[in-house]
């Protein structure tokens, strides 16, 4: 091993206050020097200051990193230069070790430990990686129960699923159906709603949890299209007893997206006496749909009038408050932190989905780490333009304009005049502010709008309020008021 000098950097050490031993300090500190030198500065603050080093023994360096995301991005996109410096510094004999913080939500972190994939001969399946520490009388009887695959995505769990007015039903019965699968009157679970609502990830919430606390329980999740696939392959290869026998030996089977059995009269048939077997040795189904199940043409009746045996909840659409604590959970599960500005643009301008409103946390990030910028609204406004075109050409002057007026009870003439009286003026600023961060319309388009005011009178309104926003918690709610009724009035 090459000997070592701490260089430590006086940010670093402000941020990470929790060091490790003084040796795996000493050696990470040597590694981030040469790092630093090599990637520019804000990736380099984004994705390693927040990298803690736990241990040192021989030439194995084991670090913490805040999640499973960070961990993916690392690997995927600064493991070169990770190996480049861990040999400049140890040795050609030199290994990482990831401690990976699973769940910070029931007091101590929950890690697991990874090794660094360079530092292993073959691949490395990520998709095994179990979400908490297990005991090993649990780890023993696990080995001991026959291989079975579930295809359930350890990401999908509860506790990463945000609930809010829009999946409320579906997130209760959700939890009583894991708590006690084919003991509870929901049996099956129909849960319904468009593309991108978190159909998916609720439904594997389940299955995760049953897997999770019940170790003996046989969970299976699989589309509508591989079942069918699967079934024509059955009949094809002569397999269709092995079939048959399978799917009625599951506890707890999941099904998403049953519309795509429309006019398949024998997948139908198939699934109707899988479903009379398992229902009535109590085992628990669950399914989902992209409408309500009487809505669904080409399926049969009597597996419709089954299908309606237990509970059907719908998802809609988030709200703006369900939106802003999905990007903070998507944050939090990052380990990376954005500004208050940048969340509440990001939670106004995409509105349709849970899944755009991930995908906008994933293309900010990956975007910043390719450009020496830091992620501020206007950098969001740009990189996001793509996303959110079809809200913001949605959204007009007109609609801010309407919305502040019904929030202080004045008239577009009161908003457009030159009354100075409290609430007009504030109603007037507060419209100016909107109206710049929410449209693209320009300064003197803003001021020409709002009575034919000048660009500086725009700017002089949008900095008062900006100011008013970060320091005043009542101002804040009644600009988040605002937004939502802007909202509604362009749907």
């Amino acid at each position: 091993m090459l000997e070592v000098t701490s260089k430590v950097f006086p940010e670093y050490q402000q941020t990470n206050t929790k060091k490790g031993s003084s040796m795996s300090q000493q050696v990470w500190d040597a590694c981030l020097h040469i790092i630093r030198e090599k990637i520019n500065p804000l990736a380099f603050k984004t994705w390693f200051f927040p990298i803690r080093p736990l241990s040192f023994n021989s030439s194995e360096l084991t670090i913490e990193v805040p999640s499973q995301f960070f961990y993916e991005w690392i690997e995927e996109n600064y493991s070169s230069f990770l190996k480049d410096a861990l040999k400049e510094v140890i040795g050609p004999e030199a290994r990482l070790m990831y401690s990976i913080v699973m769940d910070k939500s029931q007091g101590q972190p929950v890690t697991i430990e990874l090794p660094h994939q360079n530092s292993m001969s073959g691949d490395f399946i990520a998709s095994g990686i179990p979400t908490a520490a297990r005991s090993k009388t649990r780890d023993d009887f696990e080995r001991n129960l026959a291989r079975f695959e579930t295809h359930l995505n350890v990401k999908y769990t509860f506790d990463t699923l945000i609930r809010g007015d829009c999946n409320s039903l579906a997130f209760a019965a959700s939890k009583s159906v894991a708590q006690s699968p084919g003991q509870n009157a929901f049996n099956p679970l129909v849960i319904y709603g468009g593309v991108g609502l978190g159909k998916t990830h609720i439904m594997q919430a389940i299955g995760n949890s049953v897997r999770e606390n019940r170790l003996s329980e046989r969970v299976l999740y699989v589309s509508s299209e591989k079942f069918a696939i699967d079934f024509v392959n059955a009949i094809q290869n002569a397999k269709i007893q092995d079939f048959s026998s399978f799917y009625r030996s599951i506890d707890v089977l999941i099904i998403d997206d049953i519309q795509f059995f429309s006019g398949k009269e024998k997948t139908q048939e198939e699934i109707f006496h899988i479903f009379n077997t398992l229902h009535q040795s109590n085992k628990q189904i669950i399914l989902s749909a992209d409408r309500p199940i009487k809505e669904i043409k080409g399926i049969e009746d009597r597996l419709i009038s089954r299908f309606n045996w237990g509970l059907s909840a719908d998802i809609q659409p988030p709200d703006y408050e369900t939106r802003k604590a999905i990007i903070l959970s998507k944050l939090h599960q990052s380990g990376v932190n954005l500004d208050e500005p940048v969340i509440e643009f990001i939670a106004t301008n995409v509105t349709d989905n849970v899944r755009e409103l991930e995908g906008c946390i994933v293309k900010l990030l990956a975007a910043q780490s390719l450009d020496n910028k830091e992620i501020d609204l206007d950098f969001t406004k740009s990189t996001l333009k793509d996303i959110i075109r079809h809200t913001t050409k949605r959204l007009t002057l007109d609609t801010i304009e309407k919305s502040v007026c019904s929030y202080f009870s004045i008239t577009p003439n009161d908003l457009k005049g030159k009354s100075k009286k409290k609430e007009i003026a504030a109603g007037r600023q507060i419209a100016m502010y909107l109206a710049k961060h929410l449209t693209e319309s320009s300064l003197k388009t803003i001021g020409l709008h709002f009575g034919g005011r000048d660009h500086s009178t725009v700017i002089h309104a949008v900095n008062t309020i900006a100011k008013r926003v970060e320091s005043v918690t009542e101002d804040r709610k009644r600009i988040e008021e605002i937004k939502k009724r802007i909202e509604i009035s362009s749907m």
